[in-house]
């Protein structure tokens, strides 16, 4: 849902943002008491911005960004990135948590690891 320069119009965001806010944050593993507590809003702001009610302004977007460890803004409204989570297997739920709470060098290893499973 972009314009013919390719910018997202205000109605994809407004569409879209508020699903991914609530998927990313399911996918972080984080409630939206804690994110509220990282952002020092409230609980309620972050359903508000989750149900579509309002919108969080950029900079609070840019922290987002480093709280969910996603790339950059583009990633909240690229219908592509980060699978529903309610399409996921508990078991899947849980390893991305745990795997974005990893250290980068566990994360090596599990790569690594899977490699190995992968070839043979």
């Amino acid at each position: 849902m972009k314009n013919k320069d390719g910018i997202y119009t205000v109605q994809a965001i407004e569409k879209i943002l508020p699903e991914k806010l609530k998927t990313f944050r399911k996918l972080a593993g984080l409630t939206t008491a804690q994110v509220g507590s990282l952002l020092n809003k409230t609980p309620s702001a972050i359903t508000l911005w989750e149900t579509g009610k309002a919108l969080p302004d950029v900079n609070t977007l840019l922290k987002l960004c480093d709280i969910y460890k996603i790339a950059d803004l583009n990633e909240f409204l690229d219908t592509n990135t980060a699978p529903d989570i309610k399409t996921l297997a508990k078991s899947e739920q849980e390893l991305i948590k745990l795997w974005r709470k990893a250290t980068p060098t566990l994360k090596t290893a599990i790569k690594t690891i899977l490699k190995q499973c992968d070839k043979q």
